[in-house]
């Protein structure tokens, strides 16, 4: 495992958990429903980490409900069922950015979306075909 997955799956999935399961408490009602909502389509989320532009990692995150429940490495791939389809989307982050991220984590969970609006122009969303 290299460097830039270890940061992906020690650190920023487990940091992740913590971060909904917290959310979840504050929001049982809201984020419980979700959760149902979302548990058992084979949802996943893509992910490319550049460094200084260039490809570092892709990553794909598989779902269950609201949690990550297996990591790939090496693989962009994205798939999230909702009632009118499917869409495909994943994002593009820089490696820097994630570190700021996992630094920020007391951050998230007191500020939810000031501290999110800070790294949304840092982050790029695309959707695969």
């Amino acid at each position: 495992m290299n460097e830039v997955d270890a940061l992906i799956k020690e650190k920023l999935v487990p940091m992740r958990k913590r971060f909904v399961e917290g959310l979840v408490q504050k929001h049982p009602h809201i984020l419980g429903m979700a959760d149902k909502y979302l548990a058992g389509k084979n949802n996943k989320i893509g992910m490319r980490v550049t460094e200084n532009g260039s490809t570092v990692g892709e990553y794909t995150f598989h779902l269950s409900g609201l949690q990550v429940s297996e990591v790939e490495c090496g693989v962009l791939t994205s798939e999230l069922h909702h009632p009118l389809g499917i869409v495909r989307p994943y994002i593009i982050i820089e490696k820097n950015i994630i570190e700021k991220v996992l630094n920020d984590e007391q951050d998230f969970i007191n500020e939810l979306f000031t501290t999110t609006r800070k790294y949304l122009p840092d982050i790029t969303i695309k959707f695969l075909k």
